[in-house]
């Protein structure tokens, strides 16, 4: 763990800040709407078959009982390692993260109003969005409670995991790109406070610790980065050849292109952040 409670917290403001901004950005700033809306026009044109399937199997992998099967896994692992603060740390960060985006949808609900498809769609309280916001708390469990050697790892998953829910659920028209990148955001807030608090109470009850480890060489930067861009480009392929005709009027429009990277940006920036502040 961390041993500057004080650098997690500042990046947990920074975090819910950027929320803000998000929200700002989505809810009254006109012309975010609007690209907003053309973006998720653009991705909802690719659920169709033979793809809609597989993709609905993806969003539901963060209903509340797989992520209630996560949570146990993760938390498993934290025990396993004999790190029981951790495992507690955990078990809160995943409640308060969900249940804060749960009270805040009919908060801040709005009704927004965008062509989808040539229908229109509504979305009165879908911001932030909450299967967002689990398979982010997941993935910077994950990190956390994995060890120095496979924290590298655990963040590429972890960021595998979340953005391919987030696209889920824009193309299968659940929630907006913003929504996503909100339920990110939120996530990211609970769980770098999560992380401030346990380090602090670990400062203040010292144990012995294994001493620092450099990942394997498998697991470096460079070698994890070329391995995500060699999974985006087989999944890229995939897509293609499965759906020619929906993918190719997507890579037409260019505000989905950055719908999709800042989705794919945000989620691997949140979770290789983490493994970063987490290091000893």
């Amino acid at each position: 763990m961390a041993r500057r409670p004080l650098v997690l917290l500042v990046f947990a403001a920074a975090s819910a800040f950027a929320a803000v901004l998000v929200w700002i950005a989505a809810f009254h700033v006109g012309a975010a709407r609007v690209l907003d809306g053309r973006a998720l026009d653009s991705f909802a044109g690719v659920a169709q078959l033979p793809l809609k399937p597989s993709i609905s199997g993806i969003a539901v992998l963060a209903d509340p009982g797989p992520f209630a099967l996560w949570a146990i896994v993760i938390g498993g692992i934290a025990l396993v390692r004999g790190r029981h603060l951790m495992a507690a740390t955990v078990a809160a960060i995943l409640l308060s993260a969900n249940v804060a985006t749960h009270l805040l949808k009919p908060a801040l609900a709005d009704p927004r109003a965008f062509e989808l498809q040539g229908v229109q769609a509504v979305y009165p309280g879908s911001w932030p969005s909450g299967h967002s916001t689990a398979a982010m708390s997941l993935a910077l469990c994950l990190v956390l409670v994995a060890g120095p050697r496979l924290r590298p790892l655990a963040a590429l998953v972890g960021a595998g995991f979340a953005v391919a829910m987030g696209y889920s659920l824009v193309v299968l028209g659940y929630h907006l790109p913003s929504d996503v990148l909100g339920g990110f955001l939120v996530a990211a807030t609970f769980t770098l406070l999560g992380a401030a608090a346990l380090g602090a109470l670990e400062a203040r009850r010292p144990a012995h610790a294994p001493s620092p480890s450099r990942p394997p060489a498998m697991l470096s930067a460079p070698a994890l980065a070329s391995s995500a861009v060699a999974l985006l480009a087989v999944a890229a392929v995939a897509v293609l050849w499965q759906s020619p005709g929906a993918s190719r009027d997507l890579l037409g429009h260019p505000v989905a292109i950055l719908a999709g990277l800042g989705i794919a940006g945000l989620g691997l920036a949140l979770t290789s952040g983490m493994a970063f502040l987490l290091r000893r």
